[in-house]
């Protein structure tokens, strides 16, 4: 189901009615649980969701934007108006322990029924001035609603937050760090990619942090894999439990681990002859995986 902004729709719990004009929580399938969850085809990965939320009864209902939701667990964190007695709301779906509330702010009271109040929420910032207590496991994104209804969701929007990040893993030594400036690099920002390793990033801190905001935040991540490296393999092995979209690259006749050797990798050459021929094949694996991630399909 579409509505005008041109998404689809699927009703996870409770009942939903999509209109041209919205998104319409009409209430509960069972009252003993009155709660509804509507994903769009739509994921909020490097972005901006927004909308403009009406409750009718604010003591008893809520609306948020739904964010992070796992397909698998069913987890998910949800920002914006109600519940808890509260104006303003982050909070997390864990499954086996049902919703825990992460931040607040204002008392519903503060809420009018006839007032429609416009919530975004950005992911890579912090909301309500609050870190989430661990990153996104997923990248489906929706609405929530909570109470007998109705709530509507007018001028539900997603926009793009610069360009999609392409994070690098390697060995920061020659000849890597001639493969990421004079191949990786240049691939990227022609694909319109931002490409960055954790030392392109002067901050105070620590550098595991860096590493890991880049993993989490990023749309794919690159790493070559060609020297058994215990950082280089952590991160990947990270990259791959959060099933983030992976380039493998490796020089030719080396000898993979048996854990990598099932997975696709770009063998190449250390010579002027073999540029070209990873550059083509970089740029055809990421250009599949942009595909990918700008499918509109429900997963």
């Amino acid at each position: 189901m579409s509505n005008g902004n041109r998404l689809t729709w699927a009703a996870i719990s409770g009942t939903w009615s999509f209109p041209e004009s919205g998104v319409e929580y009409t209430g509960p399938e069972d009252a003993s649980q009155p709660v509804g969850v509507a994903l769009s085809s739509r994921r909020l990965r490097n972005g901006r969701m927004s909308a403009s939320i009406r409750l009718r009864n604010p003591g008893e209902d809520a609306g948020r934007l739904l964010l992070g939701y796992n397909t698998v667990t069913g987890g998910y964190y949800s920002a914006g108006l109600g519940g808890y007695g509260r104006a303003y709301v982050i909070d997390e779906h864990v499954p086996g322990r049902r919703w825990q509330a992460i931040a607040h702010e204002g008392h519903v009271s503060q809420l009018g029924g006839s007032t429609a109040y416009d919530v975004q929420v950005e992911n890579g910032i912090d909301l309500l001035d609050r870190h989430l207590p661990h990153p996104l496991e997923g990248y489906q994104a929706g609405l929530f609603a909570w109470g007998a209804g109705p709530v509507t969701f007018e001028n539900v929007i997603w926009s793009a937050v610069g360009r999609p990040r392409a994070f690098v893993v390697m060995e920061f030594t020659e000849p890597f760090d001639s493969l990421y400036t004079e191949v990786i690099r240049p691939v990227c920002e022609d694909l319109e990619l931002e490409p960055y390793r954790a030392d392109d990033v002067f901050r105070p801190g620590l550098i595991l942090q860096d590493i890991i905001s880049g993993l989490v935040e990023s749309d794919v991540i690159i790493a070559e894999i060609t020297p058994t490296n215990a950082n280089v393999f952590y991160e990947l092995g990270y990259a791959h439990a959060r099933n983030t979209p992976t380039v493998l690259l490796a020089r030719r006749n080396g000898t993979l681990p048996f854990d990598i050797s099932g997975h696709r990798v770009i063998f190449y050459d250390d010579s002027i002859r073999g540029k070209p021929e990873v550059e083509t094949a970089l740029k055809r694996h990421l250009r599949s995986i942009l595909r990918e991630h700008q499918d509109t399909s429900i997963a």
